[in-house]
């Protein structure tokens, strides 16, 4: 897939929170703050060490996940440096070379980690509150909440907005599968471009190729939500 950004560094909230997600280790670990190094050639540049050492100078040697008395965190991220590759080109494909090692391997060089004038600068906290400020539901029009977040888009590399409104085009969970219904052929006799996908001359709507007779009732369902309407939460409850 096209992407001219590549993350160029990271910088992590100083404090954790609970994670859904295990630490990196055998489930059966109950303390976990590192990763376990193993030696490849691109140790050759670093201090002598031997082979499963734990290089503390080496940021990559820390997960952001910890196991810590058999609970799971995660150190979110602050800010993320993005590095957007000059001329929309595909991330590393300009700013670094793949040269060949003595040994027959290769490597890319690090020097576009320094390209300050193709930094692209992310604030996660400035992105949370203007979401759940200002961002709403392009299907029904609701906030943004911790628990149902408005951040899946349909399109890549569409409108920003100005900074001070909400982010266009961004969906709830739920709502953009709804809004994905909406726009796809549920009819029971189709007649599709192909066999099994394609546009559907009777309803003038696609189906995308893939779609079982078990997707279907699935689909229907949706279909028949309202133009801007979403799920029963509390049907969904247990």
């Amino acid at each position: 897939m096209h992407d001219p950004l590549t993350v160029a560094f990271e910088i992590r909230r100083p404090w954790p929170e609970r994670s859904p997600l295990p630490a990196a280790g055998h489930a059966s670990v109950r303390w976990r703050i590192r990763l376990h190094h193993t030696c490849t050639p691109s140790c050759g540049q670093d201090p002598p060490h031997r082979d499963g050492a734990f290089p503390w100078w080496r940021p990559s040697s820390y997960s952001a996940f910890w196991r810590l008395a058999g609970r799971d965190y995660y150190f979110p991220s602050l800010i993320t440096v993005w590095h957007r590759e000059p001329g929309g080109r595909d991330g590393l494909s300009v700013c670094s070379k793949r040269v060949q090692r003595r040994d027959g391997t290769w490597r890319r060089t690090r020097g576009w980690r320094c390209h300050i004038h193709h930094y692209k600068i992310q604030f996660r906290t400035y992105q949370q509150l203007r979401r759940r400020l200002l961002t709403r539901c392009a299907w029904c029009g609701q906030r943004s909440v911790k628990g149902d977040q408005v951040n899946i888009s349909h399109q890549w590399g569409g409108p920003r907005g100005r900074w001070w409104k909400g982010e266009p085009g961004l969906f709830h969970h739920d709502c953009s599968a709804i809004k994905s219904a909406h726009a796809t052929c549920v009819c029971e006799w189709p007649v599709l471009e192909h066999d099994t996908y394609g546009k559907c001359a009777r309803c003038e709507r696609s189906r995308s190729f893939g779609t079982t007779a078990e997707h279907l009732p699935r689909l229907r369902e949706l279909a028949a939500i309202p133009h801007g309407g979403r799920h029963d939460r509390t049907e969904e409850t247990p």
